[in-house]
């Protein structure tokens, strides 16, 4: 795939900025045009029993303050020589969002978080964490730290069609920013957490485990032939055992990556995941860019 149109959700917000600075950076050098989205906020007040929305004059008054809003932020982009839209949508966002992304052919969404709480502080509060669960286009998390184009990527690979989408977008970027690659597999290792606690296993039991390591590196080696046109060689793989979130942002630490990319599973998309531990882990204590990909299927 080539990453020829990027989607930026903004709310105004320093979060979003740092959120359209990254796609400015990561559009120029990717050739890519870039959309910039804002779906305004109509505010409604409740009395009582009743409800009051403001009137035309002051619905007015708020999209076109979004749009002088909206065309600032255009001129930065247009300064960067980036070819790029700009659009303002009424709505429900997270569904603005995947609508406009499935109509103009997105290939990436940026988005922005506060990193307070994870996911519950994401940029437009739970709104994001709608976005990553119902658009199923791959998603960029930039967290508070911001972050540097992706000179050195890591990716959490368990060999599920997810992750070998995470795998395709990361080829992507890496044919314009051609820097290290490093894939990354978490599994349980039964043996090794009897020896932790002092417990002895037979030489049986050891040449398994071995066997088990050796086998899972020969398969992301061959993964890694299949995903990737360049030597396989180039890319470093990595074992990981105990808790996969911790291991991954361990190597990501180690190894000074600059994205860290994941696929989602199950039918409701990242909800699943959301469910355990991961990717809550890597989205609230990451301190680099996060991709996120779903299963076409």
């Amino acid at each position: 795939m080539q990453i020829n149109q990027i989607l930026v959700p903004t709310d105004f917000s320093e979060n979003a900025q740092r959120a359209v600075s990254y796609a400015v950076e990561l559009a120029k050098q990717c050739s890519a045009k870039l959309h910039l989205l804002h779906t305004p906020v109509i505010p409604t007040y409740l009395l009582m029993d009743l409800s009051y929305s403001p009137g035309p004059e002051a619905v007015t008054r708020i999209l076109n303050e979004s749009q002088d809003a909206l065309d600032e932020q255009a001129k930065v982009i247009a300064a960067a020589g980036v070819e790029h839209f700009t659009a303002i949508r009424e709505g429900t966002v997270h569904e603005v969002i995947r609508d406009y992304a499935k109509e103009h052919d997105v290939d990436l969404v940026i988005v922005g978080t506060h990193g307070r709480t994870g996911v519950s502080k994401l940029m437009y509060g739970s709104v994001t964490e709608r976005v990553i669960k119902t658009v199923h286009t791959p998603i960029i998390v930039v967290p508070p730290q911001g972050g540097v184009m992706p000179s050195s990527i890591v990716m959490s690979f368990d060999f599920s069609a997810p992750a070998k989408r995470a795998a395709e977008v990361a080829r992507a970027i890496h044919g314009v920013f051609h820097g290290p690659l490093h894939m990354v597999h978490s599994y349980l290792d039964v043996w090794g957490e009897y020896t932790d606690r002092g417990a002895v296993v037979g030489e049986a039991a050891e040449k398994r485990r071995e066997a088990l390591h050796l086998g899972l590196e020969e398969m992301l080696q061959t993964e890694a032939k299949e995903l990737f046109s360049i030597d396989a060689q180039a890319i470093q793989t990595h074992l990981v055992t105990g808790d996969p979130a911790e291991g991954i942002l361990r190597v990501a630490d180690d190894v000074g990556a600059t994205l860290i990319c994941a696929g989602t599973t199950g039918k409701s998309g990242i909800e699943r995941l959301l469910i355990g531990s991961v990717a809550r882990r890597l989205l609230h204590d990451s301190k680099v860019p996060l991709l996120l990909t779903h299963d076409d299927g």
